[in-house]
């Protein structure tokens, strides 16, 4: 393979690489940076004290995320977060978390 025919590969690689991630961060819930920072980007915390979101159902997770927004759960850190989220948006990351593989 010339030095050509290897740069011209190579670039195409690396734009359907970017192609794809972008693909993926435009189907992520635009508040979702507010949960990774504790239960990572795709739901699976590797910290023993925060929950992996990963896989559960959508249900459940919107019903906890509401809960704690309206006070009915009590966490503080999680009340913090969750206070300014619109049924919309909580609905999009439960959604979201629900459809991540759990590992």
């Amino acid at each position: 393979m010339n030095k050509k025919s290897m740069v011209l590969a190579v670039s195409l690689g690396l734009m359907t690489a970017t192609n794809v991630a972008v693909a993926q961060m435009a189907q992520q819930p635009a508040k979702l940076n507010t949960c990774i920072g504790c239960h990572g980007v795709d739901g699976n915390s590797v910290v023993p004290n925060f929950p992996k979101l990963a896989g559960q159902h959508a249900a459940y997770l919107e019903k906890a995320l509401k809960d704690y927004r309206d006070g009915f759960r009590r966490d503080e850190s999680m009340a913090a977060f969750a206070r300014g989220l619109t049924d919309e948006e909580i609905r999009e990351l439960a959604e979201y978390y629900s459809q991540q593989t759990p590992r």
